[in-house]
């Protein structure tokens, strides 16, 4: 299957997350779950495709409860994806708080700019 063309391939914008929590540790596995549910509930079917809310990098540090995700869309549903991510509450039954802390085009200007780390 031969690749699509360059301005026929669909463009992305990274989300720069953070997670906080108290209890147990948060997993990719988990978080990707509940954002794709979140995204679901909150977009309908159709809405959540759109977006197509995925999670490129994750890390989460068991010590501090803290961690940061990255989550890549398609342009141009930037603001839908956001408020699904605010929606995400809880993962596997623990509460969690999530932030947006950014919005980039590449990984690596996501990272740069808007990471903790």
């Amino acid at each position: 299957m031969k690749h699509l063309p360059k301005h026929i391939r669909p463009r992305w914008r990274y989300l720069v997350v953070s997670l906080e929590t108290r209890s147990d540790a948060v997993g990719r596995r988990a978080f990707q779950r509940e954002l794709w549910y979140a995204g679901q509930n909150l977009l309908g079917d159709p809405g959540s495709a759109d977006a197509d809310l995925s999670v490129v990098r994750f890390e989460f540090d068991d010590a501090t409860g803290t961690g940061e995700a990255v989550v890549k869309v398609r342009r141009g549903e930037e603001d839908r994806s956001r408020a699904a991510v605010a929606c995400v509450d809880e993962v596997d039954g623990a509460p969690v708080g999530v932030c947006v802390r950014g919005i980039s085009g590449t990984i690596r200007a996501a990272v740069e700019k808007h990471s903790r780390t």
